[in-house]
């Protein structure tokens, strides 16, 4: 990924064009435009892309409607990074060894906190944290995961399990 690639993009951007679409079973689908999102705050979370920092945090200040890309294979050859076509998510292939989960209620926000520990088996520590709506179901999280590169296909199952044992630990909500 080039250095200034933020940069390069905005100045010949439509400010009013969707940069990303949710899609939402049942409900009108959520779109940002170029004009939501501040391009200091993008180069910035690219930067940290780059240096290897992966949260599971959004630019907004609600919950995160977006997973970041994960890079967990060896850097990619040069000549692959000039693509014109948008490269897959990576797929992790590194085996979960240890979980750990922490839950925390927000009076503030009226939801729960999720924080996340995943140590993998080269020893690489990969802390994840996210706000938990009451529709988040343990193995859709688990899927969501696999699916943006942050834990192996192998690994969904458990991973849903710890979930499924974690919100059962700490539901209902405080009143």
């Amino acid at each position: 990924m080039p250095e200034n690639v933020v940069e390069e993009k905005t100045k010949t951007l439509d400010l009013e064009m969707v940069m990303a679409e949710m899609k939402r079973k049942g409900r009108p689908p959520v779109q940002w435009r170029y004009s939501e999102v501040s391009f200091l705050e993008l180069d910035k979370f690219l930067e940290d892309v780059r240096n290897g920092i992966y949260p599971l945090m959004n630019f907004a200040t609600t919950r995160p409607h977006t997973l970041p890309r994960s890079s967990s294979q060896a850097p990619e050859d040069p000549q692959k990074a000039t693509s014109p076509t948008p490269e897959p998510f990576d797929v992790e292939t590194r085996k979960v060894v240890q979980m750990q989960c922490g839950m925390e209620w927000s009076e503030e926000k009226s939801q729960w906190h999720l924080t996340l520990l995943l140590v993998l088996e080269d020893k690489l520590h990969r802390q994840l944290s996210y706000d938990l709506l009451p529709t988040d179901l343990p193995g859709d999280l688990a899927a969501e995961l696999v699916h943006y590169g942050f834990i192996r296909l192998d690994d969904c199952e458990k991973l849903a399990a710890f979930l499924e044992n974690a919100f059962h630990r700490h539901q209902p909500a405080p009143s």
